[in-house]
């Protein structure tokens, strides 16, 4: 398995090298402490044991007692500061990771179960810090405590130290290498097992009411028990090959005693050396590999860790769509630069599709060879029936989705003031795009610039504040906008029915407000955000027929009595399933099976 995922995702972590360094002195220190324990320890005990004058012994006394305590001091502190390191680099990673997913066109990610896409931001981000404290920080420890112990057993005893620098090799080296080899299969069988489970999992917690109606629960919860018994196996698996790693580390003590025990038989029959001396030679490499110990579980999770990156990289996209990514505009930027574009001298871009094929694969293709023109001012009705890929054309259109084929962009608008909805032919589908240079200006909307925005059916309400809710739209509107745009979708009786007003709080997803009032809570963020071009998906659903109907005809004519519910100049496209009650001057885009279409032209600037 490639190391290159790991290399771009380890980045993102952005862990300050200063703190990693802290994290690694702070476990050397803990290490360093127990490996000094047992050196003075042993010198004591041999040292002792010929009973010498007690002075003699008070300074190692002291010693025992001041490693003693510091080793649990140290430990505190190395776990304090690996797993702040580890903490803070997650927080970095998921918000890396979440801006960079929100730029991604609509269909990279859409690819993802929402369980798996959560495993990935979950667990699999985890594992990125996991590698900073199980495999990043005990690599650097083994290596100084490698040092260390060859630095103090090397003065006392040549082949003491070869043979420890032999089984350090075995040890640190060898045994952690073996255990990657063999983890990096069977780590990335565990983290897809995992996600299995997590999206069946999220399935039933989600749906489990309907499956239940459909039928279809005992499925699957027998799916659910079936992928948890995928990923006991795929970790069975995987526990091999750490078992035997980790089996290596005390069998690579073995030729490190040996060599210390024949030392210290002949430096004591030569007599050139102490007790203390001998007992240090004899003792110490039972202490020698606590860090080796590590390095096995070190491996496995640098295995896991880069099958979590390969995964992560698999969602975010490509590296070089890093470099060329737009950030993500201030809710507050649609607004200010779209809604006020004529008083800052910009004219509302021209919306035009060229050739449309729109889908979510080639085999399920909505709509076929739109060719289809959006000046501005435009009103625009799309209906079809369900499924037919309404709401798909849509997120083409406003650059959330790519064009399967064929081109969508915003052009700077024509000159002719009369200029309006236009089509080549009027059924479909055509035989490629439609001829004539594209502006030099004309670029591809983008969900984030404020000149194109789509408001979903499904859209996310929020579990905050109505206030909030509205302010996810655009960050500085203020109170009397949010309440006037509440009232143009006929809420305002309701905001000041409740408990609280602006700041009563809303459950999760809406679960307290009715189907109607979802609806409209979300049109009313789409008035507060007021882009140039907007694209409004089913805003009259669950809506009684007279509501729906004031609403709609608000939408689609600029004339309507009341006035128009968004600003005459910007362009307006609704998906509805009302097609006899759509205003005679809004033009309608019937969307038939088969990817067939037919474009009715309203009249010149859309009054009725």
């Amino acid at each position: 398995m490639s190391t290159a995922p790991l290399a771009r995702i380890l980045p993102l972590l952005r862990i300050p090298r200063t703190r990693l360094l802290a994290a690694v002195i702070a476990s050397a220190a803990t290490l360093g402490a127990a490996f000094a324990l047992a050196a003075v320890s042993a010198w004591l005990v041999t040292t002792a044991w010929t009973m010498p004058p007690v002075l003699d012994l008070t300074v190692a006394v002291v010693g025992v007692r001041a490693l003693g305590v510091s080793r649990g001091v140290l430990r505190w502190a190395d776990r304090m500061l690996t797993h702040d390191v580890a903490l803070r680099g997650v927080v970095e990673l998921r918000t890396g990771l979440f801006t960079r997913l929100a730029s991604r066109p609509a269909d990279a990610i859409s690819r993802l179960r929402r369980g798996d896409l959560l495993a990935r931001l979950g667990d699999d981000a985890q594992e990125m810090a996991d590698h900073v404290i199980t495999a990043v920080v005990p690599a650097a420890v083994a290596a100084v405590m490698a040092l260390a112990v060859l630095a103090t057993i090397g003065p006392l005893s040549l082949l003491a130290a070869g043979t420890m620098l032999l089984s350090l090799l075995i040890a640190t080296c060898l045994a952690p290498w073996t255990a990657h080899r063999a983890a990096g299969a069977t780590q990335a069988a565990v983290l897809e097992t995992r996600s299995a489970v997590v999206s069946a999992a999220l399935e039933i917690l989600d749906d489990a009411t309907a499956l239940r109606v459909a039928g279809r629960l005992d499925a699957a919860e027998a799916d659910l028990a079936a992928a948890q018994r995928d990923h006991d196996r795929a970790v069975d698996r995987a526990a091999w090959p750490a078992a035997i790693a980790a089996a290596a580390v005390p069998l690579a003590m073995i030729p490190a005693v040996l060599g210390s025990l024949l030392a210290a038989g002949a430096v004591w029959l030569q007599g050139a050396a102490s007790a203390g001396t001998i007992g240090i030679l004899l003792l110490l490499p039972l202490s020698s590999f606590e860090a080796a110990t590590a390095l096995p579980a070190a491996a496995a999770q640098r295995a896991r860790s880069r099958a979590a990156a390969a995964r992560l990289v698999e969602a975010i996209g490509p590296q070089d769509a890093d470099a060329t990514r737009t950030p993500a505009a201030e809710p507050g930027a649609g607004r200010d630069a779209g809604t006020d574009a004529a008083a800052a001298g910009r004219a509302v871009p021209a919306l035009r599709a060229r050739g449309l094929d729109a889908g979510w694969s080639a085999e399920g293709r909505g709509v076929r060879g739109l060719d289809l023109e959006l000046a501005p001012g435009t009103r625009l009705a799309i209906t079809g029936a369900s499924g037919i890929g309404k709401s798909t054309l849509l997120m083409t259109l406003a650059g959330l989705l790519e064009p399967l084929r064929g081109s969508v962009a915003l052009e700077p608008a024509r000159p002719d003031p009369e200029s309006g909805p236009v089509a080549g032919p009027t059924a479909g589908p055509t035989a490629g795009p439609t001829a004539g240079p594209v502006a030099a200006a004309a670029h591809r909307p983008d969900p984030h610039d404020g000149e194109v925005i789509l408001f979903a059916e499904d859209a996310h309400v929020f579990a905050t504040t109505v206030r909030e809710n509205l302010r996810v739209a655009r960050g500085q509107v203020t109170d009397a906008e949010i309440r006037q745009a509440l009232a143009e979708v006929g809420l305002e009786d309701w905001v000041d029915a409740l408990p609280a007003g602006l700041d009563t709080m809303l459950g999760p997803d809406g679960t307290t407000v009715s189907g109607g009032e979802r609806r409209r809570l979300l049109l009313a963020r789409a008035l507060v955000r007021g882009a140039p071009i907007s694209l409004l998906d089913e805003p009259t659903e669950h809506l009684d027929a007279a509501r729906g109907d004031a609403l709609l005809t608000r939408l689609l004519d600029p004339g309507a009595p009341g006035g128009p519910l968004l600003p005459r100049e910007h362009t307006v496209v609704v998906v509805t399933h009302r097609r006899d009650r759509i205003p005679p001057g809004a033009a309608v885009l019937d969307l038939e099976p088969d990817g067939r279409w037919t474009l009715t032209p309203g009249r010149p600037g859309g009054d009725a």
